[in-house]
C-alpha cells in the first residue's frame, strides 16, 4: 500500500490541505472544490477544472443563468398551488383508508 501524507481531522471534520499539494494542483485562498465520495474515500479537486475559473460570486449566478433549462420560465406560484392540491388530495385518500 502506498502511503501519501497523512493527516488528522479537527473537532469540526476539517482537514488542512497541505501547502506543497495546494500549489502542485493550482488550489488558492476561496477556490471552490469539488468532493466526490469514491471507493471508501473522497476525491477532491478544484472546480476550475470543470467550469473555468470563477473569479467573483457574479460567475455563480452566471453559471446559473446559462444552464437553468426546463424550470427557467416556470410559474412557481402556480406550481405551489397545484402541489398542495396534490397533498390535499393525498391527505384526505389516507384519511378515508383509516
Amino acid at each position: 500500500m502506498k502511503v501519501g501524507t497523512i493527516t488528522k481531522t479537527n473537532n469540526k471534520g476539517q482537514i488542512v490541505i497541505p501547502k506543497e499539494m495546494r500549489d502542485d494542483l493550482g488550489i488558492g485562498l476561496n477556490m471552490p472544490l469539488n468532493l466526490i465520495p469514491r471507493g471508501g474515500g473522497l476525491y477532491i479537486y478544484p472546480i476550475k477544472e470543470v467550469v473555468g475559473n470563477l473569479e467573483s460570486e457574479n460567475s455563480y449566478s452566471e453559471i446559473l443563468a446559462k444552464t437553468q433549462g426546463t424550470w427557467a420560465n416556470d410559474n412557481w406560484d402556480k406550481t405551489r398551488i397545484k402541489r398542495r392540491k396534490i397533498e390535499l388530495k393525498a391527505s384526505q385518500l389516507r384519511k378515508k383508508a383509516w
